[in-house]
């Protein structure tokens, strides 16, 4: 059994030079280092230490290289439970009487505001279309910035 845990010791040493996980180290880490431990708990202790090591450190190379898809799916994920939380309110708020015609009454109230003061003149058209260009360009970013920054 002692061959097996030189063994392991010797792959540990290889796969990480810049972390000191020897068996002395690591035994002193482990809870119970006494000698009624067996050596085959003291190995599994070894082996785990390893798994656990090399585990986050793949996990951590593999968010390096795949950072940005994997922002953009917490952001996804994020905004499609927002919505399904919204839902759920809506649809508690709704059971009240007299909340669904008061909520559907102010909806009304603002498409009909919004279409008087942004649809009615050419002029506020054109605002609501510089309102809306502006708005893109805070969110998204301009492209002509991002090319002159190069």
């Amino acid at each position: 059994m002692s061959i097996e845990l030189e063994n392991q010791t010797a792959v540990i040493k290889t796969e990480s030079a810049n972390a000191d996980l020897t068996t002395d180290a690591l035994s002193r880490r482990l809870p119970s280092a006494d000698p009624s431990t067996t050596e085959e708990v003291q190995s599994f202790g070894v082996k785990l230490r390893y798994y656990l090591d090399r585990t986050s450190r793949q996990a951590q190379e593999l968010f390096e290289i795949y950072q940005k898809p994997l922002t953009v799916l917490g952001i996804a994920f994020l905004g499609l439970l927002g919505v399904a939380i919204a839902n759920g309110i809506l649809n508690v708020l709704n059971a009240i009487p007299l909340v669904k015609p008061l909520l559907e009454i102010t909806g009304l109230g603002y498409l009909g505001w919004f279409a008087w003061r942004y649809l009615r003149y050419a002029e506020t058209r054109q605002e609501l279309v510089q309102e809306y260009r502006h708005l893109k360009r805070r969110v998204v970013g301009d492209a002509t910035v991002h090319l002159d920054a190069e």
